[in-house]
């Protein structure tokens, strides 16, 4: 039952119990933290470079992209510009739309053949178109034009009513001609009189969304994609990868065109950042794996060279546990084990010596205590206790003959306190008073005793008859060397760690060189030189409390005398 009741503490838990391996375990631990340190730090740093790189070039291809592009639609406003303000070109819109067939045709063509010539000069533009508000309608390529009254047509009033270039988001085919329908952007421009101010019509400069999907397509190639959004309602113009998803990452950065308004946003895609970062991760991967190995081997010489020696020396202390202290460790080296091995030589050695002096102390402590004992038994004592209770039983005094049994059954019983060596200041009091009730009994009239103890020490612990033979003393050496009568004062205080017992009598007291030879005798434990309950209690207490402790006196000729005892509060 009494197994069933034991706390493991150790259960469910890992423990290494040989300390090499809890050395290898740390080194270890510690090793594979570092690298794991260094991996993710390597890895963050890493990533974050080679993110700012990329979003370097990212930002230099979409500003060199946007430039390319500024270039086109520029080129397109400047020679859209240039036909709108063209003489020629306002005169034939200026006039009425002519009656005669062959004159409209005549125009027609110069007019075209003008166009188609701006349009020879200037590459990626697909055609320019003048529509006049007096009906005329010109192109610069060879589509077959659609005759419509186009100043009902909304794109014409939008031209029209706006105060700068208006540019149109891809749509299928030409406002004026027909093609093939491909996607196309167009600028619109209102021509205006430069003679009168009045609109004279518009012209438009188509350009195949093909044209700028061609351009931004050289950018980025398959690490990420480029894509023009317009202004309304951030419709996508084109984008530069041909794939039905475009995957957008945290990497990005974008730039507006000029001349538009529109927005060139660049994207790194993801796989592209996560391959850049595990190509220059793998060597540093590798190289870590190379510190591990060595850091692994170097644990395991490090244990095996630290651990033999503390192994031998954890031999010897087993041996040293089963009692045997005849060991001592062979010192190989001057380092911490060295130092560890010597310092345990010394303390086997001082082991010896303390356990020598443990046995010594231990005798004369019990020595001490038998002593004390016979002291307070003594036959000459107990006959006179004896005799008293005989002469006042023979006298009638019964009462007297209870207390005076009663004092000395309880002095007895205290004294032996069932072989404790420690007892209450209680305790001791207690047996105090009924060895002063069998001395006052004794003494009748020669001698009176006071007894002032706090209550706050009462429960503290004390050495067992250290106050009973120095009250003896002060009864036989103090009180019983003068005629009149004599007091008797025990008392005691305290302090935080100590408690001071003092024994006073009104006796006649003793020279101050006496007294001074008496503390000296008991300060160096000269035993001879004092009687021997005193010389008994002073030797127990220093022997079970320290040299700090002991018994002091007191004394004038003619003033009495002051016994003091000092002990720990305990």
């Amino acid at each position: 039952m009494k197994l069933s009741n034991r706390r493991h503490s150790g259960k469910g838990r890992f423990h290494i119990k040989s300390i090499g391996g809890q050395i290898f375990t740390l080194v270890m631990v510690i090793t594979i933290s570092s690298v794991l340190i260094l991996g993710i730090t390597y890895f963050y740093l890493a990533g974050n470079i080679i993110k700012e790189n990329l979003e370097s070039v990212l930002s230099e291809v979409v500003k060199a992209n946007a430039g390319e592009l500024d270039n086109l639609l520029g080129l397109a406003m400047q020679n859209s510009l240039r036909i709108a303000d063209d003489p020629k070109i306002q005169a034939v819109l200026r006039n009425d739309y002519p009656e005669d067939l062959a004159e409209v045709y005549s125009q027609e063509l110069e007019i075209d053949n003008q166009l188609s010539f701006i349009q020879n000069y200037v590459d990626d533009i697909f055609g320019f178109y003048v529509i006049g508000a007096n009906g005329m309608q010109f192109k610069s390529n060879f589509s077959s034009p659609i005759y419509e009254n186009w100043q009902n047509f909304t794109w014409y009033r939008r031209i029209i009513y706006s105060s700068n270039p208006v540019w149109f988001s891809p749509h299928e085919g030409s406002f004026t001609v027909n093609t093939i329908g491909q996607p196309l952007i167009t600028l619109g421009l209102k021509i205006i009189d430069k003679s009168s101010g009045d609109i004279l019509g518009v012209i438009l400069t188509d350009i195949e969304v093909e044209t700028i999907h061609e351009i931004i397509s050289q950018g980025l190639g398959g690490s990420g994609h480029l894509s023009l959004i317009g202004t309304t309602g951030n419709q996508e113009i084109t984008h530069s990868r041909d794939t039905d998803t475009l995957i957008q990452s945290a990497l990005s950065a974008s730039i507006t065109i000029d001349y538009t308004g529109w927005t060139l946003k660049g994207f790194i895609h993801p796989e592209t950042l996560e391959a850049s970062v595990t190509s220059m991760f793998k060597p540093i991967f590798i190289l870590i794996l190379i510190i591990a190995a060595i850091d692994f081997i170097a644990a395991l010489s490090f244990v095996s060279r630290t651990i033999s020696p503390l192994r031998d020396l954890a031999g010897l202390m087993k041996i040293v546990q089963s009692g045997n202290f005849n060991v001592n460790m062979d010192i190989q080296t001057e380092d911490e084990i060295g130092m560890l091995s010597n310092s345990f030589n010394v303390m086997v050695a001082k082991i010896n010596t303390l356990m020598k002096d443990l046995y010594e102390e231990h005798e004369k402590l019990r020595i001490s205590e038998m002593k004390t004992l016979e002291a307070q038994i003594n036959p000459h004592f107990l006959y006179n206790t004896l005799e008293s209770i005989i002469w006042l039983a023979r006298a009638g005094q019964n009462d007297a003959v209870i207390r005076l049994v009663f004092s000395l059954t309880n002095l007895l019983r205290i004294g032996l306190s069932r072989g404790r060596t420690l007892v209450t200041i209680e305790e001791e009091i207690e047996h105090i008073k009924n060895y002063l009730v069998i001395q006052e009994t004794r003494f009748e009239d020669e001698f009176e005793s006071v007894i002032s103890i706090p209550e706050t020490i009462m429960k503290n612990k004390t050495l067992k008859l250290i106050l009973q033979p120095l009250v003896e003393n002060s009864i036989y050496h103090g009180i019983m060397q003068q005629d009149d009568t004599g007091t008797i004062k025990i008392s005691a205080d305290c302090s935080e760690n100590d408690i001071f017992f003092r024994i006073e009598d009104s006796g006649p007291g003793i020279s101050t060189a006496e007294v001074e030879k008496l503390n000296g005798y008991l300060s160096e434990m000269e035993e001879e030189n004092v009687g021997i309950g005193l010389r008994s209690v002073n030797q127990r207490i220093k022997l079970y409390f320290g040299p700090d402790y002991g018994v002091k006196f007191k004394s004038a000729p003619g003033e009495g005398t002051r016994v003091s005892v000092h002990i720990p509060r305990i």
